[in-house]
């Protein structure tokens, strides 16, 4: 019995992965909401029932797709962090990976825009997505940032708000039209303005590869 599951896993795999990348596509191209199962299913030339088998509903699919986007770029930051870059830095280098597969910045864009609609599939998963991600940068600002710099009542919490809120609306932006903003720009310029609050107010921001002094 081992052996024949051993056998068809790779099948089952290749499927999968044909479903989720469809989905990517054409949710990305015409949001959740109008692309049907039955056009997925066409896409990868399979039936709707077949297509079940592996997601059981549309929502379970969206929410695969999400979760994918979210363990590649979980895993890049990792790498980067590991490679001896700082956590703005490590940042910047996600919205650059991110940038080379387009499809996907707009997957995401779509995405959130259409799940402020509380009856949405991945509404929930937007609303705890964005908890996490302010919680985790939260976090990780008390290493780049001095909180006896910052003004009163100013919290690193709210500058992790701030950053997220300039990069979604930069990614906005970029979106309708890549020749008129670059993210990584626009981002390296506000990192600048918060310099001031900063434990280095020296340090070095960019997608370059740190020095092997850091690195050690």
């Amino acid at each position: 019995m081992d052996k024949k599951a051993t056998r068809k896993s790779p099948r089952g795999d290749s499927r999968r992965r044909a479903i989720l990348d469809s989905a990517l596509r054409l949710f990305s191209e015409r949001g959740f909401n109008s692309a049907s199962i039955a056009d997925i299913a066409a896409d990868v030339g399979m039936t709707q029932a077949g297509m079940l088998h592996h997601f059981p509903s549309k929502a379970a699919l969206l929410l695969a797709v999400l979760q994918e986007r979210e363990e590649r770029n979980q895993k890049a930051k990792s790498e980067s962090l590991e490679r001896g870059f700082d956590y703005l830095s490590t940042f910047l280098r996600t919205l650059h990976t991110n940038e080379r597969t387009p499809i996907l910045v707009q997957l995401f864009a779509i995405l959130s825009a259409e799940s402020i609609v509380q009856d949405h599939p991945a509404h929930d998963w937007f609303v705890e997505r964005y908890r996490e991600v302010a919680a985790s940068m939260t976090s990780e600002l008390a290493a780049v940032f001095d909180q006896s710099k910052l003004p009163a009542g100013m919290t690193l919490e709210a500058f992790a708000r701030w950053i997220i809120a300039v990069a979604d609306g930069v990614r906005l932006q970029w979106l309708l039209d890549p020749t008129a903003v670059s993210r990584e720009t626009s981002m390296i310029q506000f990192f600048t303005i918060l310099r001031p609050y900063m434990r280095d107010p020296d340090m070095h921001i960019s997608l370059d590869e740190p020095s092997q002094e850091k690195r050690r």
